[in-house]
């Protein structure tokens, strides 16, 4: 018996909920338990294992997929989860820097609506929510244009293409040292710009201009990515966890929301118009990483 679509759809959303939790709370960790000097590094490192786990899961989720069926695939892939889960718990060290305190929720409603209305943080979470929905919306659809003809690659070949993800590595220790000696912003915006074009590269009908450009647009996502995230955290001198929770929560929006629409797009119209829209997404990111505030952080 088939679930009911309202019944995926509900456990996803619950899903999504939770991952979004554990990030905020990670980052938070992070900025209390590491040297201020670290944090950079730090929150590189860990946005790096996000980036490993998103690219072996989708390849592995795939393949499973393809070869035992969709249900078998969710079966395997959540006792891995686990399994792995057990262990975190297990073995993860306990904080040395944070005082339990009792919440109040008051305080943080009230620090949520300061967050909110700083016009300085506002960027940086549509910044996120403009970011990752243009790049779930690529990674969603592409396999489709693979598929068919004039490419007509294989689910097998297809699932590799999600080793793209190594570039995403390499683009959050990057931004990790390029901090070091640059403005945050001018790191932000030039990650964005050069995000834009690979981004037009996939416009492309040659399947090596097409791999190049989603390697230059995986670099560039998770290197902007890595640092709007980490200014987010860094720039908020109390309340980081709230500050950390609404970016993750724009985040997780941008990929539900522009993942979910800009595939009615594609549905509706072509696959040139479908990269020109993400696009124009992309070129108002531009114009949110250039305020006027400058975004340095000693």
């Amino acid at each position: 018996m088939d679930p009911k679509p309202s019944s995926l759809i509900a456990i996803g959303f619950s899903k999504g909920f939770i991952i979004s939790g554990v990030s905020a709370v990670a980052l938070a960790y992070l900025t209390e338990e590491v040297q201020l000097s670290a944090v950079a590094l730090a929150i590189s490192t860990y946005l790096s294992g996000n980036t490993i786990g998103g690219m072996s899961g989708r390849i592995s989720a795939t393949i499973l997929a393809g070869e035992f069926g969709w249900r078998n695939a969710l079966l395997m892939i959540g006792i891995e989860s686990l399994i792995l889960g057990m262990i975190f718990w297990k073995f993860f060290p306990e904080s040395k820097f944070f005082n339990p305190q009792k919440t109040d929720y008051h305080l943080k409603v009230k620090q949520m609506k300061r967050l909110l209305s700083d016009s300085y943080m506002l960027r940086l979470y549509c910044t996120a929510f403009l970011l990752m929905g243009s790049f779930v919306s690529i990674y969603n659809y592409l396999t489709f244009r693979l598929e068919a003809a004039p490419f007509s690659l294989s689910h097998f070949f297809i699932a590799f293409i999600f080793l793209m993800y190594i570039f995403g590595v390499f683009g959050t220790m990057i931004t990790s040292r390029l901090a070091m000696r640059f403005e945050r912003k001018d790191i932000l915006k030039s990650s964005v710009a050069l995000m834009l074009a690979g981004l037009l590269l996939l416009m492309s009908g040659n399947i090596y201009i097409i791999i190049f450009g989603l390697g230059l647009f995986t670099l560039c996502f998770f290197a902007a990515h890595t640092m709007a995230s980490q200014m987010t955290a860094l720039c908020a001198k109390d309340g980081k966890s709230s500050a950390t929770s609404i970016y993750w929560l724009f985040y997780y929006f941008g990929s539900s929301f522009l993942g979910s629409g800009t595939g009615y797009l594609l549905h509706a119209t072509s696959w040139s118009v479908f990269i020109i829209t993400l696009s124009f997404i992309i070129i108002l990111c531009l114009i949110l990483t250039s305020p006027n505030k400058s975004l340095k952080i000693e």
